[in-house]
């Protein structure tokens, strides 16, 4: 009955078209309709005489329930076996294109080589709780030319991960890329960063921190990918002219904003905006009391969620 063309379908969606009809007016409808009745009648889709279709959502409830029970049953299976496997003595000889970083140490070591070596497409998804991989800042370039210079960096971060300072700083370092891109959305599934279509990092359980996946499989990868792009059309822009923010904002409160949250300190901001500290400081105190908030960090997620 999954089958657009099938014949039970196609009957099924006639009896709730056209009302209960007797069968033999259902011949131009599917050819033996009575046995095509029979069925539908055993599976709860039809009842009555004449025959008449069956609410679908009490026709199907069952089946539904029937596939969710398997799909548990299925998730355990997996669960058990994955546990067998990896407990197997051959598991690590075996070659396998995954592996797993069970320490912030492994994983600041593989993040860290990875920032220093990608070449042309870097792809992160950032969460909260946020789990700091690597420094700030941006490692110093390769001599290597191919690396580093003309890679394309696109990154989506979790509004309610902008109220940790140390995701600020992580923004500002990836806004020091040429050409790097950033955008922003209200939940992400999980982390997940993508190095040059080859590599790719991400929790073994969804919305975890620790272990982390490095998976180097291309059927994989190509599913880690498809999951990026999806969250990235779903995100929103970085936008710099932070048009929508109130009215009640001036030019100089909005370069102030939008250095805000790139996450600089009240010092760098004086120094971009040719204002003093005191000055900055006094017009992000009135931003966070137009927003409501009490806190540096409220604000941005305020702004991000908001004004951005």
């Amino acid at each position: 009955m999954t089958e657009d063309d099938s014949d039970e379908l196609r009957l099924y969606k006639y009896l709730i078209d056209h009302g209960p009809t007797r069968a033999e007016n259902l011949l131009d409808v599917v050819q033996g309709p009575e046995h095509t009745l029979e069925w539908l009648r055993g599976q709860g889709f039809v009842i009555g005489d004449p025959p008449r279709a069956r609410r679908p959502r009490h026709a199907l409830t069952p089946a539904v329930s029937e596939a969710a029970h398997t799909l548990d049953r299925l998730k355990q299976l997996i669960q058990d076996l994955e546990q067998r496997y990896e407990d197997s003595p051959h598991y690590q000889s075996a070659g396998e294109p995954l592996s797993k970083l069970t320490s912030r140490e492994e994983v600041t070591t593989v993040f860290d080589l990875l920032q220093k070596t990608a070449r042309r497409d870097w792809m992160q998804l950032i969460t909260s709780p946020f789990l700091p991989m690597a420094g700030a800042h941006p490692p110093e370039r390769s001599t290597d030319p191919a690396i580093g210079h003309n890679c394309r960096r696109r990154v989506v971060y979790e509004r309610e991960a902008m109220s940790n300072p140390k995701v600020m700083e992580g923004l500002r370092a990836t806004l020091r890329w040429g050409g790097a891109q950033i955008r922003f959305t209200d939940r992400l599934p999980t982390k997940l960063l993508i190095v040059d279509g080859v590599v790719a990092l991400t929790p073994a359980e969804e919305r975890g921190s620790l272990p982390m996946l490095m998976i180097e499989s291309a059927p994989l990868l190509a599913g880690q990918i498809a999951r990026f792009e999806e969250e990235w059309e779903k995100a929103i822009p970085y936008n710099v002219d932070i048009s929508s923010a109130p009215a009640d904002l001036d030019l100089q409160d909005r370069k102030i904003l939008q250095q805000v949250v790139a996450g600089e300190t009240d010092r760098v901001i004086a120094r971009v905006c040719e204002s003093s500290p005191r000055t900055v400081g006094r017009r992000i105190a009135r931003m966070r009391q137009l927003a409501g908030v009490s806190t540096r960090g409220q604000l941005i997620h305020y702004a991000t969620k908001h004004w951005l």
